[in-house]
């Protein structure tokens, strides 16, 4: 019997949305407000090296890289000193970004936590990259989602990513819950399955894309969209 589920963010809560050209427009706007021009080029090129090195130690080591730490390498990219009341400005801007364009939900969501709030405890583990957990927190209570879950659990809070056991462990332990009794859902084999099979919970596969496969990881389930999640097992009572 399945007495806790766990969800992905990205692509299975709420539609994946780029912020990067927005964030490029609040770092150019605040460094030439201090006197420093940069072309539009440089910046993406600064800001991708930054994205190129949280991408490359999230794979190896499961570690959140703090947005602060990215900001630095781009400015370095860029040959640019700026004061650290700048940098927090950035730092907001590019989370608060979220809030004022907002990602939509997925289809069924809210219909779909709805029904299995009387059958099981829920929680959210997510990865974050820029935008924190704190931002997104306002953005589910603004929608009225946040009430669903127990709690929620983000990367730049535990200060490690999927597939790192450490929040499934935790939400395991907030919900009060065996892994036997526990079911992740997530959109990506590599993190959100490898993750939860990892730590002894039933997996969930949220297919939205065709063609991946990671070798060795196999999710007890798949689906295509959320609202079938209410027909696997364990959960359709």
């Amino acid at each position: 019997m399945i007495k806790a589920v766990t969800f992905d963010l990205w692509n299975t809560l709420i539609h994946d949305k780029s912020y990067t050209e927005q964030r490029m427009d609040i770092l150019g706007g605040v460094l030439e407000g201090l006197g420093v021009q940069r072309r539009r080029e440089e910046l993406l090129e600064a800001h991708n090296a930054s994205t190129a090195y949280y991408s490359d130690v999230r794979m190896r080591e499961y570690r959140h890289i703090p947005v602060e730490e990215r900001l630095d390498i781009t400015l370095r990219s860029l040959k640019v000193e700026i004061s650290a009341e700048a940098k927090r400005l950035i730092v907001k801007e590019f989370a608060d970004i979220f809030l004022v364009d907002p990602p939509l939900l997925k289809d069924g969501v809210r219909e779909t936590l709805e029904r299995l709030r009387p059958r099981c405890r829920m929680e959210i583990i997510s990865d974050t990259g820029i935008t924190p957990g704190s931002v997104i927190r306002r953005y589910f209570e603004e929608e009225g989602i946040l009430r669903f879950f127990s709690s929620t659990i983000f990367s730049d809070e535990l200060g490690y990513c999927k597939p790192h056991e450490r929040g499934f462990r935790e939400a395991l332990r907030q919900l009060s819950a065996r892994p036997d009794e526990a079911m992740h859902v997530g959109d990506l084999l590599r993190t959100d399955v490898a993750g939860a099979k990892t730590a002894g919970m039933k997996a969930v596969w949220l297919k939205v894309r065709e063609g991946e496969k990671v070798e060795g990881v196999v999710p007890d389930y798949v689906i295509t969209s959320l609202p079938l999640l209410l027909k696997v097992e364990g959960l359709d009572a």
